[in-house]
């Protein structure tokens, strides 16, 4: 604004200036026309102004990583000033809801597939992020015949489920929808469900990050019994249909593939003699999201060699790559395997997720992050040692 009055007092100088010099026939045309010239320069230079204070300049972000199912799909968000760090710096799958009344299951991703085993966990970036939905609608689908024996009516209480095999199927699964209502329902239909409209405080169910927290009770932390079998009930009688026929949309086949992200350690300086690095520790170490080293089917004698007797493999690099690297021995690296994931039940409350290998190519990155892609080796024809 002080810019304004200054160019505007300027012109008005300007105006006094020449008046005494013009001759007075002409003042009244010449100060008609200076006018509307000082006004329409002080009206554009307002606008600028305005604009650069108002507006902070908009900027338009695209998200290219986010998929739909096994179909990439780009979304545009434009914002001003500011843009969410949430999702932008991240390869996800977003599997859509079946209804306003849920929230979409997202998890990381790579190449465009579900990325397993060890994640990356990034400050202030996972709240979108929803794994633990994602496994429960997947217990859900494998478990079946377990979900049969939930009672729709009321809570088992765990008392009750000693040698009482139904019971105790019932039980777990009352536990586990729980656990997927709270992680995919709308805010508002969180509220309903779990938070007692009597409760001193009002409900929060996010941390600091902006995560969601874990729901103990339906209907509220205070409710009674009563209450909170109402609530289970309600909820089952409206959603549990919903989730199920969801549930089904996932592993059409009955099978993924994916990809399992292992973290390995440097085994050894630098080989000068066979130049590269040994990589160990493939299925001892680092996450078990989904995949657990334990249910890797081994095939082949390598494949074999790896996973029960802990060889190492070698990674070729030259030497000058790898005064890049600056490699020590146990340094951290992520091998990535291209797998083929076939669930079943292991018994009536938890999934056996065994895989194997989808692809022999074993990519190696240095960070967890997979954006330093150091090699790849096959597994079948590199060298191994102890």
């Amino acid at each position: 604004m002080m810019k304004i009055k200054n160019i505007k007092a300027r012109f008005v100088l300007l105006f006094a200036i020449m008046g005494f010099m013009a001759p007075s026939a002409v003042h009244a045309q010449f100060f008609k026309k200076l006018k509307k010239n000082v006004e329409d320069r002080v009206v554009e230079v307002a606008g600028e102004k305005s604009d650069q204070l108002l507006g902070g300049g908009t900027k338009t972000t695209v998200n290219d990583n986010v998929k739909t199912g096994a179909d990439t799909k780009t979304t545009t968000e434009t914002q001003v000033k500011k843009v969410d760090p949430s999702l932008h710096d991240q390869e996800v799958l977003r599997f859509k809801a079946p209804s306003k009344d849920f929230r979409d299951i997202v998890i990381q991703a790579y190449n465009g597939l579900p990325r397993y085993g060890e994640l990356n966990f990034q400050s202030g970036s996972n709240a979108l992020i929803t794994n633990k939905a994602y496994k429960a609608l997947l217990e859900l689908k494998f478990l079946e015949d377990t979900f049969k024996d939930m009672d729709r009516s009321k809570l088992t209480k765990h008392k009750n489920t000693v040698d009482d095999l139904a019971k105790k199927n019932s039980e777990f699964a009352q536990n586990n929808l729980r656990i997927l209502a709270g992680e995919t329902l709308s805010e508002d239909k969180l509220k309903e469900y779990f938070c007692d409209s009597e409760a001193p405080s009002p409900c929060s169910f996010y941390n600091r990050a902006g995560e969601r927290l874990h729901v103990s009770y339906w209907g509220g932390t205070s409710t009674n019994e009563f209450a909170q079998n109402r609530s289970y009930a309600t909820f089952v009688k409206e959603y549990f249909d919903t989730l199920k026929n969801w549930s089904q949309s996932f592993y059409t086949n009955d099978s993924e593939v994916a990809y399992y992200v292992a973290k390995g350690l440097v085994g050894e300086k630098y080989d000068f003699k066979e130049k590269g690095y040994w990589i160990g520790n493939l299925f001892s170490i680092g996450g078990d999201f989904i995949l657990h080293q334990s249910n890797f089917l081994a095939y082949t004698e390598n494949e074999k060699a790896i996973r029960h007797q802990a060889k190492k493999i070698f990674l070729p690099m030259d030497a000058d790559k790898a005064k890049t690297y600056k490699l020590i021995p146990r340094s951290p690296v992520y091998v990535v395997f291209k797998v083929l994931v076939n669930p079943k039940p292991n018994n009536t409350t938890s999934v056996k997720w065994e895989y194997e290998l989808e692809s022999p190519i074993l990519e190696i990155y240095k960070d967890v992050a997979l954006t330093d892609k150091m090699g790849e080796i096959d597994i079948n024809s590199t060298n191994l040692k102890n």
